[in-house]
């Protein structure tokens, strides 16, 4: 007897127009999945390298969850994988509701993104896990001498992609972008190497996979070098921050590596540049569809495949609607 062929898993991947959602789509897309893009940008450029395509409203706007759960229940999304911090704790919180539409939503529980996003409460996480991390404070609790003598990093509690981030040589710097940056944090400036670290974490919020990058370059805040690297001193501490937030899924971690680590961001979603783990032979994508089909990833705690990884632009052309 013939098995009945099984239709492709449906993807709806956010974030449309962010520059790492082609190369994400056409990587899904690899392994056997049907791509739905969205984005509150009609002109977003992933629209055109999926399989269907809805604008949607902002997250923070009356009426995103309401046009989600719509989408997902017109193309049958079996998994949804937001890709903005904004998104994440809206879609988390009404996780029964993508269930009751028959879509597994892919993020960490409400409780666990509270921590990740807000750069204040994830240095307090670590200090309370004994995971080194750079002495940081609330800007508005800033003093000189709170933190010795400098250099230092202000950016806002709650952000990404190196957006208003402000390098300060020394106390008077710092000061001045503490004034000027609302909702911000003053970190000692990290020394060394800095490290972006692709994690699964499985249902039950232990590691499945880590595979650390190295960060050549970066441009507006995105990783435009990188290199897959390792070090055995990262998967304990990794293990135990995932293990005590209860985190879920896809997740990157930022640390600098010196002679010892110190760890700085956790960002619950799948970072912009994983593709360069899975080009090395990490089984990200797989591990993360896994998941999406309720089965068990497979793990890889290990190192990459060496590789280096560019990027540059590339055009696209479309003739307009109607022209």
């Amino acid at each position: 007897m013939e098995t009945p062929n099984r239709r492709p898993l449906t993807l709806l991947r956010t974030a449309a127009g962010s520059p790492p959602s082609v190369t994400q789509y056409r990587a899904f897309r690899r392994l056997g999945c049907r791509i739905v893009a969205a984005d509150c940008d009609p002109a977003s450029v992933g629209f055109s390298f999926a399989d269907a395509a809805h604008v949607v409203p902002r997250a923070d706007a009356e009426g995103y969850l309401d046009r989600m759960l719509e989408i997902c229940s017109q193309e049958s999304v079996d998994l949804l994988l937001p890709a903005l911090d904004e998104e994440l704790l809206i879609c988390s919180r009404h996780r029964s509701r993508f269930e009751g539409v028959g879509t597994r939503v892919l993020i960490s529980p409400p409780e666990a993104l509270r921590v990740c996003t807000d750069k204040l409460l994830t240095y307090e996480a670590f200090r309370k896990l004994a995971i080194p991390t750079p002495m940081t404070v609330a800007a508005e609790d800033y003093r000189e001498g709170a933190l010795g003598p400098g250099p230092f990093v202000v950016k806002p509690r709650a952000g990404r992609g190196g957006a208003g981030v402000q390098m300060a040589r020394d106390h008077h710097e710092a000061a001045f972008f503490a004034s000027r940056t609302p909702g911000a944090v003053v970190q000692e400036r990290c020394v060394g190497e800095e490290l972006t670290l692709d994690v699964l974490a499985g249902m039950d919020s232990e590691v499945r996979i880590l595979s650390p990058r190295r960060r050549l370059a970066v441009d507006s805040g995105i990783s435009s070098k990188g290199a897959t690297c390792w070090r055995d001193d990262l998967l304990e501490p990794v293990r135990r921050a995932v293990k005590a937030l209860g985190l879920v899924g896809p997740v990157n971690i930022q640390c600098f590596a010196g002679e010892g680590l110190s760890f700085t961001e956790i960002n619950a979603r799948i970072a912009g540049t994983a593709i360069l783990s899975q080009a090395a032979g990490v089984p990200y994508f797989q591990g993360i569809l896994a998941l999406g089909e309720g089965r068990i990833p497979a793990a890889w705690l290990k190192p990459a495949a060496p590789l280096v990884m560019y990027r540059y632009w590339e055009e696209f052309f479309l003739a307009p609607a109607g022209g």
